[in-house]
């Protein structure tokens, strides 16, 4: 079998567009993105059952210094079952070529914190039966497909030994789950916990999982809801270990409805998250790359995509520098017009109340009132979740309902995202576009024999195992097609707002 995968070179290189007008914001970031640029097959089948946003390493602990003969055991929850898996690992911000040694994937023992179910646990190989494989700095890449019985809305335990020094990792930093990395040396097949003596509540390289075929009752994955969020994506509040996000919740819902049975739902939410602004931009690198500028990786890329849910900008208007309301409203309909060109339904999401909250002020309220009422009658989207009525104070709308209230006053607890969860209309929601005809569309082909195809414009990805030019995944130094460069039409775009705050980034927790 032939090797497939992707260097992300101008992937992420719309990271920071802020779009002035709809028109400048759509022609900006159509001239500095590519297409999807995930290696997947046109009909083969496969569908997200869960996913990750990956970002940067922070500016220091254990994602900057890296990991070296270790092994790291995550627990993910799937939405959707299968009788085939596949992993989608991520080296997008590394620094240096990743080794991924031995891999596992196995059922968790209930009750016992890394420890597997006795029998379950499979190998899982890379570029058609090695044990192991390389990836340069920038790229993503699939595992072979495992036969794998997958329940739905249940956890799995992925265990990768990482023999060699990572470097600064790609990782997913607001997990609300508990990983386990181990004592030195290769882990990945021991069936207790004993060795894992370490926790993160992060997931490291490891950004999603994909099913084909039918789960244990028969049903059959047939495609993907993707949320592009920020924290409250994320389910910062939420118990921890609990499953407890708003895509979680809808995830139940969905899986509960024979209408929408064997529909999977990707979680794409990334703490301090942005519209417009990558993280990198901040003290906080982990924030990720712009809505906009991953949009490609994170949304269109996915394996059965159908329905995308935008629910961001509440850090734009809240965190200097600021951006207007219809800054980020044109934002979102710049990502909602790509989506809807390729076939795909969007919903988009009217942003909660947060006074009280550290980052509250009365010109961020004003503008949070007004982009809701622009989305709530905005064309350019399918659908809106008016996620702020579900769960606003009737007694005073600029606040959450205490009930829904984690304690921070803008983050919700488990009860505030399941209202969250219970306000999408799930009508459509499979979608009848362009995608409708397979579950898993792309630019590439899938690991069953095809070459691999690059992702235009991003040239860096080879067919046949070739060598890979590693291509900087800085949104800052990528090319854009056409001649210009990212850096120049980034500076264009953010004439608009760069005089309208000069402090220093507030923290989002």
């Amino acid at each position: 079998m032939k090797r497939c995968v992707v260097v992300l070179a101008a992937a992420v290189c719309a990271a920071g567009l802020l779009a002035v007008s709809p028109a400048s914001a759509v022609s900006a970031v159509s001239a500095a993105s590519p297409a999807a640029v995930s290696p997947r097959a046109e009909g083969s089948g496969w569908v997200g059952s869960w996913g990750t946003a990956p970002a940067p390493a922070a500016r220091d602990g254990i994602s900057r210094d890296g990991l070296d003969d270790r092994t790291v055991r995550m627990v993910v929850r799937t939405s959707i079952g299968g009788d085939h898996l596949r992993l989608r690992l991520s080296h997008a911000y590394g620094t240096r070529p990743l080794t991924l040694g031995r891999t596992t994937v196995a059922l968790p023992l209930p009750g016992s914190p890394a420890a597997v179910v006795p029998g379950s646990a499979r190998e899982v190989t890379y570029d058609g039966g090695a044990a192991r494989t390389t990836l340069p700095a920038g790229a993503e890449t699939f595992s072979d497909p495992v036969d794998f019985d997958v329940p739905a809305g249940a956890d799995l335990l992925v265990s990768i030994h990482l023999p060699e020094p990572t470097g600064p990792t790609t990782w997913h930093w607001l997990a609300q789950q508990r990983s386990h990395v181990s004592e030195p040396g290769d882990h990945t097949a021991d069936p207790t916990g004993t060795a894992f003596r370490r926790t993160e509540t992060s997931w490291f390289f490891l950004t999603g999982v994909d099913v084909r075929g039918a789960d244990a009752r028969g049903t059959r994955a047939r495609g993907a809801v993707v949320a592009i969020g920020d924290s409250q994506t994320d389910g910062v509040g939420s118990t921890m270990d609990g499953n407890g996000r708003w895509t979680d919740a809808l995830a139940r819902r969905l899986a509960a409805d024979p209408a929408t049975g064997g529909l999977g739902v990707l979680n794409k939410g990334i703490g301090g998250n942005r519209v417009l602004r990558d993280g990198t931009e901040t003290d906080r690198p982990q924030r990720g790359t712009s809505a906009l500028g991953r949009l490609d990786r994170d949304a269109l890329a996915q394996a059965g995509v159908r329905t995308v849910v935008l629910y961001e900008g509440v850090n734009d208007l809240q965190l200097a520098p600021y951006a207007s309301a219809d800054e980020v409203l044109n934002g979102l309909r710049t990502m909602a017009q790509r989506l809807r060109e390729r076939g795909i339904r969007v919903l988009v999401g009217t942003l909660t109340p947060f006074k009280d909250s550290p980052f509250w002020t009365e010109d961020a309220e004003r503008a949070r009132a007004e982009l809701n009422t622009a989305l709530r009658t905005a064309p350019g989207f399918d659908a809106v979740v008016d996620f702020d009525a579900a769960v606003r104070d009737p007694a005073d709308p600029r606040r959450v309902r205490a009930a829904y209230d984690s304690g921070d006053h803008i983050h919700l607890n488990d009860a505030g995202y399941r209202a969250l969860a219970e306000a999408v209309p799930t009508a459509g929601l499979a979608g009848t576009g362009e995608r409708a005809g397979a579950a898993d569309s792309g630019r590439a082909a899938d690991r069953t024999g095809a070459g691999c195809r690059a992702a235009a414009p991003a040239r860096a990805a080879v067919r046949g195992g070739a060598t890979h030019r590693a291509a900087t995944t800085d949104p800052a130094r990528a090319a854009v097609p056409g001649g210009a460069t990212h850096r120049a039409a980034r500076a264009a775009a953010r004439a608009a707002i760069t005089d309208r705050a000069r402090t220093t980034d507030r923290r989002l927790p």
